[in-house]
């Protein structure tokens, strides 16, 4: 009986239709790039967006509305970078906002001593970036299926913080 020959097409086809996770331990994939975003005013991220870092250098105030925990799948994610391009202070406020009736989980950890800022989750819907706040801080976001969990990195504790509303 010899082996049978299967295309290309057909390979890609059939791991393409797979309903179910495949294990590749001790497999090292090259090649991907993550997904990169410049954003320069308000706009809504959706699931076509995780995974993709978004670097945010406002024209006016503006805010990143993530998606509601239930409209993308557990695992979601974002990582959201201030930016001015001078490496100083924001000239623009921006907000990073929960849907309606959500909260963020987590905690900032600032630079200038002063600690760090811990979300409240029964009311924290904001991460609130002053014109004070530093160019370059960074906030890694993921959907944990009941929350939005923060992490992120400032400079000052007082300048970005969590909130109950936009600033």
């Amino acid at each position: 009986m010899g082996s049978k020959r299967v295309g290309l097409a057909r390979v890609q086809a059939l791991i393409e239709g797979l309903k179910r996770e495949i294990n590749l331990s001790s497999t090292t994939l090259k090649g991907p790039v993550k997904g990169f975003r410049i954003v320069t005013a308000s706009t809504e991220l959706g699931l076509a967006d995780s995974g993709t870092t978004i670097l945010v250098n406002p024209a006016a105030t503006t805010l990143i509305q993530l998606p509601g925990v239930n409209e993308v799948p557990t695992g979601w994610n974002v990582t959201i970078i201030i930016d001015e391009q001078d490496g100083g202070t924001m000239d623009q406020k921006v907000n990073i906002g929960t849907k309606s009736g959500e909260f963020f989980n987590g905690f900032l950890i600032a630079s200038d001593g002063g600690g760090s800022v811990k979300a409240d989750p029964s009311s924290n819907d904001f991460i609130t970036c002053s014109t004070n706040s530093t160019c370059g801080e960074i906030f890694n976001i993921l959907n944990d299926g009941t929350f939005m969990h923060a992490t992120g990195n400032i400079v000052d504790a007082s300048d970005t913080l969590f909130a109950d509303a936009a600033g």
